[in-house]
């Protein structure tokens, strides 16, 4: 039986962690080695609340300042006493073989960066967030909803609900904590899929999550995130092939953010990512030195996932369609030109 430590990431969680919790230690067919609450110094009192609901079952790790998620999800890696360690952000819940289907996974393939699950709405039980994910190569995410009967390999996938490797992840570099929203984690799991350690999803093993809604702020840092991202993982070929497409994008991008008031965000992420260039270049060599997965394999030219507001016009929706088909054309084109 494998022993996993769960590590909770938190900040003002105090609505939810108590049913996180509860189904964490609800877990079948794997032993619960250790609960880790790692706590972003939440003004709301929820880690106190988890302290005297809970005491000694959940190890409470304080951060001291709030640096978002990745910093905190390599203090779990770093704390916990078991190589297996579940992610778990602190507004899932997960379902009581969620975390043995995971490592069932890790038994049959033990190459597997990260394995996991079929997230839904809770709001809306049935209705699937993320299964899975594949990244386009003009910089976007391709979400998998169709449900698989067995597992099945991945480009990247969401550290909401995500089973981790601490060796494997520790030899690439670990969570990026210079990423705080949009692509923190996906830069995470596609450097262990182009490394050499495929990401798999389990769709039997299903969580649900409370989601909240977000603040516009996570425009500007997911613009900055994405150019990174790019810069960080593509071969040079790729990125200069892809280069008209991923322009063409973000310029299509560029357009919609002003027309929706945020013209100022887009451009401060371009802005910000072109200062942050000296970094980039030291992570891409890392990335490179140990890339073993070409690019014509891990990307996909399939049909973007753009934003909701998109979808509520009839006009919006054509043209989103026009978008996706002229990005397939051209992938259609460089695909062959691509390293093997």
């Amino acid at each position: 039986m494998h022993r996993i430590t769960f590590g909770i990431i938190n900040y003002n969680g105090a609505a939810t962690l108590t049913p996180v919790i509860e189904h964490v230690l609800a877990q079948t067919g794997i032993e619960v080695a250790e609960i880790l609450l790692v706590d972003n110094a939440s003004p709301d009192g929820s880690a106190q609340m988890v302290r005297g609901r809970f005491g000694n079952r959940v190890r409470i790790i304080p951060m001291g300042d709030n640096r978002g998620p990745n910093p905190a999800r390599n203090r779990a890696l770093h704390e916990a006493t078991t190589d297996l360690v579940l992610i778990l952000d602190n507004d899932i819940l997960c379902a009581p073989d969620y975390a043995a289907r995971l490592a069932a996974v890790c038994d049959a393939h033990p190459k597997a960066g990260a394995v996991t699950g079929q997230i839904r709405f809770h709001a809306e039980p049935e209705k699937i967030q993320y299964n899975g994910t594949d990244i386009h190569y003009a910089g976007e995410v391709v979400v998998n909803r169709t449900v698989h009967p067995a597992p099945f390999v991945v480009a990247t996938v969401s550290a909401g609900a995500t089973l981790l490797s601490r060796k494997v992840v520790f030899d690439l570099g670990a969570f990026d904590e210079d990423l705080l929203f949009g692509w923190e984690d996906g830069d995470l799991t596609f450097r262990l899929t182009v490394c050499g350690h495929p990401c798999y999803a389990v769709s039997q093993a299903v969580c649900w999550h409370m989601s909240a809604g977000r603040s516009t702020k996570w425009v500007r840092l997911q613009i900055r995130n994405r150019w990174r991202f790019l810069l960080t993982h593509y071969d040079t070929r790729t990125l200069l092939l892809a280069f008209p497409g991923i322009l063409f994008y973000q310029t299509c991008a560029g357009i919609f953010f002003t027309l929706k008031g945020q013209g100022r965000a887009f451009l401060g992420g371009c802005a910000d990512a072109f200062r942050s260039r000296s970094a980039i270049r030291a992570k891409r060599q890392f990335v490179l030195d140990h890339k073993r997965v070409p690019d014509r394999q891990t990307l996909t030219g399939g049909v973007l996932e753009l934003p909701g507001a998109v979808q509520e016009k009839k006009t919006l929706r054509l043209f989103g369609a026009v978008l996706s088909g002229l990005l397939h054309g051209w992938w259609l084109l460089i695909r062959p030109l691509l390293k093997k």
